[in-house]
């Protein structure tokens, strides 16, 4: 058939030559001269006396549409020559299978190689693709190929980190009391986790990156260790209270002076609140602090209100001392009273 085309071509020529007298043919001669060329088609050639002066017009005169999907080795502008071969390459079409999915069809131009197939391939779908065979050879015409897709995302996760709990044992806090100095508070871990699909199946985990986004506040317990009667810094910052008040103070002891009892009467030394007098037990009105409160005396040491008296009115104080002398001695002042609980 090609044959056959090239031989009625070259009739048509011959024909068309004798049809015009030499004057005129001498007059046309640069657009007459029929210029023999080589098409090469997908693979098969042939070859062809045109009078066309570009390839564009050689494309016309065969009846070569170039689409999308086709090309020349020359710009259709070019010019003809003698002996030229132009080559017509068209796209090959194959199919691609991703993840065992559907089956789609893609073209590409002969010679490529399936390394710039796939390349082309993630750049339309924003993916990466694995391919399980020679990525260097070229893509045949109808083929399928099998591909796994790639994929990373990133994983965040706020973990709570936990705080450790402290124990202060402390001569400024009552004895068998415990106080909260400092409430723990748990902190915040940001962990970073890199997850790769292959095929669409979770493959692996990688911790990429992690950061402390809040720290652990421990928690300081005071736990008391104080006896009654011991003396202790007031500024120091495990010593607590509720409350401190200027109190009027005064000294008693147990004897008959004090309390009218002598050591032969049933209740000799036991207090209003019914326990036994020793340093450290005061005597208040217990309209103004309630008995069993725990309190600390300025210059006398922690104390436990545990007894009234009948002089003892408002905001006076009556604290116990072994001896006579002493609770003399101490007489009568103006002091600072904390109150503990």
């Amino acid at each position: 058939m090609k044959k056959l085309l090239t031989l009625v071509i070259a009739v048509i020529s011959f024909v068309a030559t004798l049809a015009f007298p030499l004057e005129s043919v001498n007059i046309v001669a640069a657009d007459s001269v029929l210029r023999q060329v080589t098409v090469y088609d997908n693979g098969e050639y042939y070859q062809v006396l045109t009078n066309a002066t570009s390839v564009a017009g050689l494309m016309h005169e065969i009846g070569i549409v170039l689409c999308d999907a086709a090309r020349t080795n020359f710009v259709k502008e070019s010019p003809l020559q003698d002996d030229m071969t132009v080559t017509i390459e068209r796209k090959l079409h194959f199919n691609i299978q991703i993840d065992n999915s559907t089956i789609h069809t893609k073209a590409v131009w002969p010679n490529t190689t399936v390394k710039q197939a796939l390349a082309q391939l993630q750049n339309e779908e924003n993916l990466l693709f694995i391919y399980g065979g020679d990525y260097t050879r070229q893509i045949a015409d109808g083929e399928k190929l099998n591909l796994k897709s790639w994929q990373s995302r990133l994983e965040t996760e706020i973990v709570m980190l936990p705080y450790e709990t402290y124990e202060n044992h402390t001569n400024y806090v009552w004895n068998g009391d415990t106080h909260v100095r400092q409430v723990g508070s748990p902190g915040e871990h940001e962990i970073t986790t890199e997850i790769i699909y292959i095929g669409g199946v979770e493959q692996n985990r990688v911790v990429i990156g992690e950061s402390v986004l809040v720290e652990p506040i421990d928690a300081i317990i005071d736990i008391g260790a104080a006896q009654l009667g011991a003396l202790a810094d007031v500024m120091a910052p495990d010593f607590y209270y509720v409350r401190k008040v200027r109190m009027e103070a005064t000294a008693y002891t147990a004897g008959f002076s004090c309390t009218g009892k002598r050591p032969c009467h049933p209740w000799y030394r036991i207090t209003a609140s019914g326990r036994e007098v020793e340093h450290g037990i005061v005597a208040v009105d217990r309209r103004v602090i309630p008995l069993g409160t725990r309190l600390y005396v300025e210059g006398y040491g922690f104390a436990i209100a545990a007894d009234v008296g009948g002089a003892i009115r408002g905001y006076k104080i009556d604290l116990f001392m072994e001896n006579l002398q002493d609770a003399r001695r101490f007489g009568r002042r103006h002091l600072y009273v904390w109150i503990l609980n």
